[in-house]
């Protein structure tokens, strides 16, 4: 399991470029976390803000959050997918090297009783193949102001050798699947009953690694890193 959940990291961290996979989502990761990475997994150490390293009193230096739609999905090469939800539209981001990497899917109407966001997945069996989908993901970053740096690089007795969360995703759900090398299908079902997810309904063939989360608290399995500096 522990090879797999690496495998799972690295593909993940292949398309998005900047991003690391938190495979315990429902632990929180805030920006201005600070710590070591430990096999793939951030360990905190502080925070920025708490530690008064920052002082959050001024605006210009707190955290910024912006809404990212209904849905994020994640999948690396390898997967096709497939919208099924009824009465959505859907508009996907493509790139030139990884294909289909981000598709953005708006949900039905609130007060409409039926699937906000159903999608089937198929692998082709060549190798290894990773899906992260994301439920109402919100992005939450450090403003850009350069005063942030300068903070920073002001207390090398706590930050040196320290990696430091710069940008979470967060989500009301998700599922995570990394696939064999055998060719196969999987989907995933948000359910709504009004204005707020209700459940979660993942399927597949018995093959490769599987989670979920349902919509009862706040998860967060995206984040990405300022790298530690080796001198300052």
């Amino acid at each position: 399991m522990k090879f797999e959940s690496r495998k799972y990291i690295d593909l993940i961290y292949g398309v998005t470029s900047n991003f690391q996979v938190s495979l315990d989502p429902p632990i929180e990761i805030r920006v201005g976390d600070y710590g070591m990475m430990n096999d793939g997994e951030f360990e905190m150490f502080g925070n920025i803000y708490e530690d008064k390293i920052i002082d959050m009193t001024d605006p210009a230096l707190c955290p910024v959050e912006e809404e990212g739609g209904d849905s994020l999905i994640i999948k690396s090469e390898g997967v096709i997918s497939r919208d099924l939800s009824t009465n959505t539209e859907a508009y996907v981001l493509q790139d030139a090297v990884f294909g289909y990497i981000s598709d953005r899917v708006a949900a039905p109407a609130p007060g409409a009783a039926s699937d906000a966001l159903k999608v089937e997945f198929e692998f082709d069996g060549r190798k290894q193949a990773a899906v992260l989908v994301m439920y109402k993901p919100r992005y939450i970053s450090f403003p850009k102001n350069e005063r942030i740096i300068e903070l920073l690089n002001s207390r090398p007795s706590v930050l040196k050798g320290k990696y430091i969360i710069s940008e979470v995703t967060t989500c009301a759900a998700f599922m995570m699947y990394l696939s064999t090398n055998k060719p196969e299908k999987s989907s995933v079902t948000f359910c709504t009953t009004g204005p707020t997810a209700s459940g979660v309904n993942a399927r597949g063939s018995a093959y490769g690694i599987y989670r979920e989360g349902y919509p009862t608290a706040k998860y967060v399995p995206l984040y990405s890193l300022i790298t530690p500096r080796s001198k300052f």
